[in-house]
């Protein structure tokens, strides 16, 4: 991101992501990522998708009923340990209750315990409204999608557009992932949200490598190549067929950057 300019609103960027970042464990029918946060952040992923269970005063990663043996301060670790390493890059987080009911005030609760009581509110943004890039460099952009979190109502329909539809099959969700797209270039002004991911009659993993090379070909292709301002792109699995990189050099076009884009663009 170090070649983009400071007042690029994030809405107008394209940004890989990962749907349900910390699942890898479960067997096939949990599992959406087979890598680490820390190495989806080296990869090019900018957008986490974490999914918590407030317990015992903290929050444990979950997908579903399945503990992924990570806790949330060890999300937090990575996305501080990569910022450091890299002050011109930021980090776009989904932070949604998964497998407890606690209200969302005890939520919340547990969320400042983190920000307070173990010292990463300096690694957030928790402004309510969508940065400028200059603005969220070096931090993580809180997306709440919990009540009372602070920072960006995530799916906030003044603010987001949002293509989530799980239940499709990969060939029903292939054309609307497409149609995003295409929205997204015509309509910009919200932060568009394209999920590649669907649980549909499939594990997650046999899905994306049906899903992945096509809207990695779309992407690529004659047409696609040109269109910017993509949004945020979760995705399982996204490592197998590079899709960080075909995402970043949508980014990187027309800014008389030549060389190839990798992750730290």
């Amino acid at each position: 991101m170090s070649a983009l300019g400071d007042g690029t609103p994030v809405q107008r960027l394209s940004i890989p992501g990962t749907h349900d970042s910390g699942a890898r464990i479960g067997g096939p029918w949990v599992a959406c990522q087979n890598t680490s946060v820390a190495e989806q952040l080296a990869s090019g992923i900018r957008f986490l998708d974490v999914r918590c269970r407030a317990i015992d005063g903290v929050f444990a990663i979950h997908h579903g009923a399945f503990y992924q043996e990570l806790m949330f301060g060890d999300v937090l670790n990575a996305c501080r340990d990569f910022l450091r390493a890299h002050p011109t890059e930021t980090v776009l987080m989904r932070v949604k209750q998964e497998y407890s009911e606690v209200s969302a005030e005890e939520f919340r609760q547990v969320f400042v315990s983190y920000l307070d009581g173990k010292g990463y509110r300096s690694l957030f943004r928790l402004d309510a409204g969508l940065p400028t890039l200059g603005e969220a460099r070096g931090r993580v952009v809180l997306l709440a999608d919990s009540d009372g979190l602070g920072g960006v109502r995530y799916a906030d329909p003044a603010l987001f557009d949002v293509q989530d539809d799980y239940m499709a099959e990969p060939i029903g969700k292939y054309p609307k992932v497409e149609a995003q797209f295409r929205k997204a270039v015509a309509e910009p002004g919200k932060l568009f949200v394209n999920y590649v991911s669907t649980a549909a009659l499939l594990p997650p993993r046999s899905n994306a490598d049906r899903l992945n090379p096509r809207v990695k070909d779309l992407l690529d292709g004659a047409e696609g190549s040109a269109w910017r301002g993509l949004g945020i792109v979760p995705m399982d699995f996204p490592n197998e067929f590079r899709m960080a990189e075909t995402l970043i050099r949508h980014n990187l076009a027309g800014l008389g950057v030549t060389r190839s884009a990798h992750a730290h663009a």
